[in-house]
């Protein structure tokens, strides 16, 4: 008889765990890039188990630029995106429903690399000159604005399309004259145009008249209509990752490089730490990481809508909300 009530509990359990997983919702998260250093905050909320606790099956995918990020929420392909603001509010102002609800990069990371001896010191040394990136790259997306803001024609650059992985090496080679790439990959540019002797220059968005909120993550109206509560787990789990990242950033990327073995733990480290430098803003630590302002999204909204010549402007309300945010104030680690 004792036999059979511990059989009998041990398969209670069994029912129980497999209706537990059965139950857990799917979810598609979109990153905007090739994992990098930068996304070691993501990785903990797979490996601390933050989004399994929060009954969510998340199966997260590698990005090919914010542009290329934000279509595939807007069709519906993922659910979550971490995409750049600027390509959502282009997006939004072209037909997609798109809403930002979370910071990440609380100030724009896009950055012009060059090598100094290449006669560009300011933005308008740009004409004339080759460019090279990948079409669906943030930063290229946006680069009509940049342009716009500091009186140069965008019609005077050549671009060299290519993939991530080629354009640090056709800089270093000279087979562009610049490229386009987050700030958060600086640490790569240095390390490998330090090899050959080479000294990088660099020049950010946000230094030349675009402050602007960067990268952050999104979700389609529809999801936010149909699932608030998802939503919100999933940005409560989210951001509880990225907390427990900040103040335990080696262990955050030793999980990263665990999940991708082929990246320089050094680099990754670097990559983490500017985007932790990014993420802390001063209102992110009063009002709660991924916490966003109306006043400064309204210079967004408007400095992309105007920059960029869209057809429309948004109503900020429409752009960005922290309704479904938690509340989270992490002391960064050492």
């Amino acid at each position: 008889m004792k036999r059979t009530y511990i059989a009998l509990a041990i398969f209670l359990l069994y029912v129980m765990s497999v209706g537990s997983a059965a139950a857990a919702d799917k979810v598609k998260f979109a990153l905007d890039w090739i994992p990098y250093g930068k996304h070691a905050m993501f990785y903990a909320s797979i490996d601390m188990g933050f989004w399994k606790d929060a009954g969510l099956d998340v199966a997260m995918t590698r990005g090919f630029g914010s542009g290329d990020t934000v279509k595939r929420v807007a069709s519906g392909t993922d659910d979550f995106g971490f995409a750049s603001v600027g390509n959502m509010i282009a997006a939004r102002a072209r037909g997609a429903d798109l809403r930002l609800v979370g910071m990440i990069h609380d100030k724009t990371l896009e950055t012009v690399a060059t090598l100094k001896g290449n006669k560009i010191a300011k933005p308008s040394d740009l004409e004339g000159k080759k460019i090279g990136s990948p079409e669906a790259n943030a930063s290229r997306v946006i680069f009509p604005a940049f342009a716009n803001i500091n009186k140069f024609d965008n019609k005077k650059v050549t671009w060299v399309n290519m993939t991530v992985p080629a354009t640090v090496p056709s800089l270093l080679a000279g087979r562009v004259d610049a490229i386009l790439i987050f700030y958060t990959e600086k640490p790569t540019v240095d390390k490998a145009s330090g090899k050959l002797g080479k000294e990088p220059y660099y020049m950010l968005y946000a230094d030349y008249g675009m402050a602007t909120y960067g990268n952050g993550i999104l979700v389609s109206e529809k999801t936010l209509k149909a699932k608030p509560e998802l939503v919100k787990r999933f940005l409560a789990a989210t951001y509880k990752g990225i907390a427990w990242s900040v103040e335990n950033p080696q262990k955050a990327v030793d999980i990263f490089i665990k999940h991708n073995p082929a990246i320089s733990p050094d680099l990754a480290r670097a990559h983490f730490d500017i985007a932790v430098d990014s993420l802390l803003s001063a209102n992110a630590m009063k009002a709660g990481i991924g916490h966003m302002t109306k006043d400064r999204m309204v210079f967004t909204n408007n400095l992309i809508t105007t920059h960029m010549k869209l057809p429309k402007k948004a109503a900020v309300e429409d752009v960005y909300s922290n309704d479904y945010l938690p509340k989270l104030l992490p002391k960064r680690g050492k």
